[in-house]
């Protein structure tokens, strides 16, 4: 049973303080499992590393609060990593800047990040399409618009499993208007990020922080 009062809950934590080497190691020993300990230290350059292991962290911290007590991880084809012996426990991760973030859930959801940029023109070009370009354009804020249908592109094709073998440009997620009709999403700013959570129902989020120095 999730321990939560809604049907989804979204943890995300800032990998920053894990820039102390002796908070880092610590942290790092607790990982349970020794296929990410290991992705971890792979990682060439240390903010990688941070938010590789905040982000393994926070997934372990999720699920057992959402009450896995197995945390034995299965990989799908598509990459996508599930809890190999309880199918009714969801989850997505995502990570960017400097926030982990985790979405947990009794049901497929997707999840994503990313620092609260300005728009990049040819991305805008390549990625969106022609309503969604001049929505970005027509904004008080492209920078802030531009994350925001960003965000939920990438969340709906976690929430599908389809990943980045469906163009982004082959769907659009204007707000209220025009975003496939299953797609459903919540979207919070934190520490200059962009969080954005989607789901199949219309569903309400509830937004956690958690820091990464806790147990």
């Amino acid at each position: 049973m999730l321990e939560r009062t809604m049907s989804v809950v979204c943890w995300y934590c800032n990998v920053q303080p894990l820039s102390d080497e002796a908070l880092f190691s610590r942290r790092l020993s607790l990982l349970p499992w020794e296929e990410r300990r290991e992705k971890v230290m792979r990682f060439r350059f240390d903010k990688d590393r941070r938010l590789c292991l905040g982000t393994g962290l926070l997934l372990a911290y999720a699920l057992r609060r959402a009450g896995a007590s197995d945390l034995s991880l299965h990989t799908l084809p598509n990459g996508k990593p599930i809890l190999a012996n309880d199918p009714n426990i969801h989850f997505n991760l995502s990570h960017s800047g400097l926030l982990a973030v985790c979405a947990v859930s009794d049901h497929p959801v997707g999840v994503d990040v990313e620092p609260l940029r300005d728009a990049i023109p040819e991305v805008v070009t390549m990625c969106f399409q022609t309503a969604e370009q001049e929505w970005i354009k027509a904004s008080d804020d492209p920078g802030y618009a531009f994350s925001r249908l960003w965000t939920r592109k990438e969340s709906y094709l976690k929430l599908t499993g389809e990943g980045l073998s469906r163009p982004l440009d082959s769907f659009c997620v204007l707000p209220g208007k025009g975003a496939p009709k299953e797609a459903h999403f919540a979207e919070s700013e934190e520490m200059g990020h962009l969080i954005c959570v989607c789901t199949r129902q219309n569903d309400a989020v509830i937004f956690n922080q958690w820091q990464v120095s806790q147990p």
